[in-house]
């Protein structure tokens, strides 16, 4: 019994000893594991259950059988005695099925308490297996707890020392930025006054520089005011000089173009003359062809002048 227990129920071989106790995914899987073996227990322990109940019901099944087969022998031996062989034989068959139901009555019995036994020594063997890693984790779990405790309150004491060394250092960096304070307010107001020292000088360098930046814009602007007039008499004689060319360069060009235009005048009715002198000499022409004409005509005329017949001369 002991053997089967171990195997169903196997030792752990230990946990790993971590820095705040036994290593926690070995726990959790020890835990897992047994959970699991429970879970198998319970199946095997149904599986045990319903084969019982498949054996009492194959046990009333027999009784039912047993039963039945008592009620033919009854009937039988009701009957005549031609069947004694028959009755001893049925007898003899009832017997050995009340003997093998009994049998088998027996057995189910045994395997069934046997069965129950086994179970309620494993569930027994888990339980007490799981309460005593309960208590273990419990107990580790209270001395961890309190090492975490005295683990608080030494950071308690070390938070409190900090606390009162930075109090100490805030004291002490508060004087230095007072006396830092004091320092940068003397060296500023130094700085201010050497600032306006030489803010003074250069305002008085800065005027004397624009004086004499006045003088010499003064100069240059007189000497630019003599330039630009000079400059203004030359390019004024130099515009008047250029129109006169100007002017006599379009004269010229005017009298070029009026001789030409007389001169093409001057062809133009020469040409109109001669043409004139055509067209009369052409007039004159034809006026003497035209006289010409008539007169050939009017001798035409004469000459094709009607003769007068006698007869004509007397009708008439």
């Amino acid at each position: 019994m002991g053997a089967k227990e171990q195997e169903l129920v196997p030792l752990h071989a230990g946990f790993d000893v971590v820095y705040r106790g036994f290593h926690r995914r070995q726990v959790i899987e020890h835990i897992e594991n047994l959970e699991e073996q429970l879970r198998f227990t319970s199946l095997d322990r149904a599986e045990a259950l319903a084969q019982a109940a498949d054996l009492r019901k194959i046990l009333e099944m027999t009784r039912q059988d047993l039963e039945e087969a008592r009620a033919r022998i009854e009937r039988l031996e009701t009957t005549s005695g031609s069947h004694a062989s028959a009755t001893e034989r049925m007898h003899r068959m009832l017997r050995l099925a009340e003997d093998e139901a009994a049998e088998m009555h027996l057995q189910t019995e045994r395997e069934c308490a046997d069965l129950r036994e086994r179970t309620e020594a494993e569930l027994a063997a888990v339980r007490a297996e799981a309460e005593r890693e309960s208590a273990a984790m419990r107990a580790e779990a209270e001395s961890e707890l309190y090492a975490t405790r005295q683990d608080c309150a030494s950071r308690a004491a070390a938070m409190e020392r900090r606390e009162l060394e930075m109090e100490r250092r805030c004291a002490d960096l508060e004087a230095q930025h007072r006396q830092r304070a004091d320092e940068v307010e003397r060296e500023c107001a130094e700085a201010v006054e050497l600032a306006q020292v030489d803010a003074d000088r250069l305002l008085r360098e800065t005027a004397l520089q624009c004086n004499s930046l006045e003088a010499d814009s003064e100069r240059k602007r007189e000497k630019a005011q003599q330039f630009f007039e000079l400059t203004m008499t030359r390019r004024t004689n130099e515009a008047a000089q250029h129109l006169q060319e100007q002017e006599a360069l379009a004269r010229a060009r005017s009298e070029f173009v009026v001789k030409m235009a007389s001169r093409e005048a001057q062809r133009r009715l020469a040409e109109v003359a001669d043409r004139t002198a055509e067209l009369h000499e052409l007039r004159r022409t034809v006026h003497s062809q035209l006289s010409a004409a008539r007169t050939a005509l009017s001798a035409a005329a004469e000459r094709v002048a009607p003769v007068h017949i006698p007869e004509q001369v007397a009708a008439s």
